[in-house]
């Protein structure tokens, strides 16, 4: 029979700095995966707003642009009102909706900061550095997909993954300071991108675009279809400002010459029939 010795283990009690990285490694494990639940809850709201945003513009968004063309028309047989076409066009511009239209459609190209964070990141996991197949498949992995995040513009994986890398293997000497402080850094910039997500999600549930959304739900449970209703106003606008460019082009064509000096001259020389 075994002693019961021979199942003894030893282990190391960790130093009070190892102590102190393992909790925040765990505490940051717990951060990253709030975060991902706020992105996707950010990603649907944003799909989802983008979903409607195509109904509108499909609906309501094509008519108003065929109302401003027409109302152009009339404002160049009228070049007083030019200016103030051009004032309103101006302000609808700087709405909310007019904003998010144009961010939607926004192409960024990659910024300075986000290649600098790329070529960082790509120092110290690229494969070429790799102690052993092991690591280089690790690596290969890493690297694939810090390309992928980089094509995707996405500097929070990226930052992530920069503070966040620990080459690991006994050959590397253990820099347990270093490591608390990436830690540390990453636990700050984890939560501070918690914060930009809640703000970002916030800031879009409040848009002009979702309150029109909400408000078309809540006409459906009307039995309404509200985007149907604003569409026919527009048309009904539409056909009000094409009568409005007719009767005003005809105006130019055939002006009213009225009551001219001339005429009453004539009408005064004119013999009186009795």
């Amino acid at each position: 029979m075994s002693s019961p010795r021979a199942f003894t283990a030893i282990f190391r009690i960790p130093s009070p700095a190892e102590a102190e990285l393992a909790g925040l490694r765990a505490e940051l494990a717990l951060l990253r995966s709030a975060l991902a639940v706020r992105e996707r809850a950010l990603d649907d709201l944003r799909c989802h707003l983008l979903s409607f945003e195509g109904r509108y513009i499909r609906q309501v968004g094509k008519l108003y642009k065929q109302l401003d063309e027409w109302e152009k028309r009339v404002a160049a047989l009228h070049p007083e009102r030019e200016l103030a076409l051009a004032e309103e066009d101006d302000a609808a511009e700087e709405s909310p909706l007019s904003q998010h239209l144009k961010s939607a459609t926004r192409d960024p190209k990659p910024t300075i900061t986000l290649r600098a964070l790329f070529r960082e990141l790509a120092l110290r996991i690229h494969p070429d550095h790799a102690l052993d197949a092991v690591d280089e498949a690790r690596r290969t992995r890493l690297m694939a997909q810090a390309n992928d995040a980089f094509r995707r513009k996405d500097l929070r994986i990226l930052r992530r993954m920069l503070h966040g890398f620990d080459p690991g293997g006994s050959f590397f000497v253990r820099d347990i300071e270093a490591e608390l402080a990436e830690a540390r850094e990453s636990l700050a910039q984890t939560l501070r991108d918690i914060a930009a997500a809640e703000a970002d999600h916030a800031a879009l549930a409040a848009s002009q675009l979702a309150d029109l959304e909400r408000s078309c739900m809540d006409a459906s449970r009307a039995g309404r279809d509200l985007l149907g209703e604003m569409a026919a106003r527009v048309k009904g606008r539409i056909g009000m400002t094409m009568r409005q460019y007719d009767l005003d082009l005809s105006r130019i064509k055939r002006p009213d010459q009225g009551m001219s000096v001339e005429s009453l001259l004539s009408a005064d020389s004119s013999p009186v029939r009795r």
